[in-house]
């Protein structure tokens, strides 16, 4: 039998050679953007078994994360060889929070929901439970940038924000016709409109023009209510119906509250793992 010695040598093998395995899994997922399992085993020759528990670390640990809408799984850091957009941690942290109760909701009321989180002067969507709904709607792509001024949840969290915040990303999107106000022959002034609707309303709803970030019109309309952790916005989760069956008045009559219940939900989760995570 080997000796103690010898079986330390083998345990350190065992355990540089799961390592080795683990960062070739990761490095995998930064030069392709997003995998599925397949994918990866076809890309590593790894062992799909052992693919599945590195994966399972891994986000555990927060450092991949598998997305709903798609089943793909996609990187949270920055790997040198990483040529796409990386989840920030803090953003990974609000999405594992958020989606059980996102989930519930699409159980609860059968239509779904997507998240997207404030980045910079545009919305991420990061997730959906657009494949969990009855309807079948158009999918979408998760983890890519949404215009701030068109989208129901980049409206709430405009909404949401102090005037000099709003004025700040109106100028940095300034004559952008794929990020400002100018994609939707819109000013300042004009948008503030939709700003005190939406404060009023308590959510926040597509500008009419906006038809999602596709090349043909996505046929979708949506409401959204922010998420919150400690007085900070986040972002925004929104409900999704096609846009000929409910006018936004009668949808948000039906399922404003639900949605409402959800972040509110998700915010004090958020402010009460914040306060217990040393």
């Amino acid at each position: 039998m080997p000796d103690s010695g010898t079986k330390g040598v083998i345990l350190e093998k065992l355990e540089h050679k799961s390592l080795d395995r683990g960062i070739t899994v990761m490095e995998t997922l930064a030069r392709n953007g997003s995998c599925t399992l397949a994918d990866i085993h076809k890309l590593t020759l790894i062992s799909k078994s052992s693919i599945r528990r590195l994966l399972a670390t891994l986000i555990a640990r927060r450092l991949v994360w598998k997305s709903l809408a798609d089943g793909k799984y996609r990187i949270n850091v920055i790997f040198p060889v990483n040529a796409s957009e990386p989840v920030p941690t803090e953003q990974a942290f609000v999405l594992d929070v958020a989606l059980p109760h996102m989930t519930e909701l699409t159980k609860s009321i059968s239509w779904p929901s997507d998240i997207h989180l404030i980045d910079g002067d545009r919305m991420r969507i990061l997730d959906s439970t657009r494949p969990l709904s009855p309807f079948h709607l158009y999918r979408g792509v998760v983890n890519r940038h949404i215009n701030i001024f068109g989208s129901a949840t980049g409206m709430v969290c405009l909404a949401n924000m102090k005037d000099s915040e709003f004025i700040k990303i109106a100028a940095h999107t300034q004559e952008d016709m794929k990020w400002g106000l100018e994609r939707f022959r819109l000013n300042v002034d004009d948008y503030r409109g939709h700003l005190e609707t939406s404060r009023g309303r308590g959510f926040g709803a597509r500008i009419s023009r906006y038809i999602g970030e596709t090349v043909f019109d996505d046929g979708l309309a949506a409401i959204a209510t922010p998420i919150f952790c400690n007085n900070k916005l986040f972002g925004a989760v929104s409900l999704l119906w096609p846009k000929n069956y409910l006018k936004v008045e009668e949808f948000a009559a039906e399922y404003f509250e639900h949605l409402q219940a959800t972040t509110k939900n998700i915010s004090l989760d958020l402010e009460e793992l914040q306060t217990t995570t040393p």
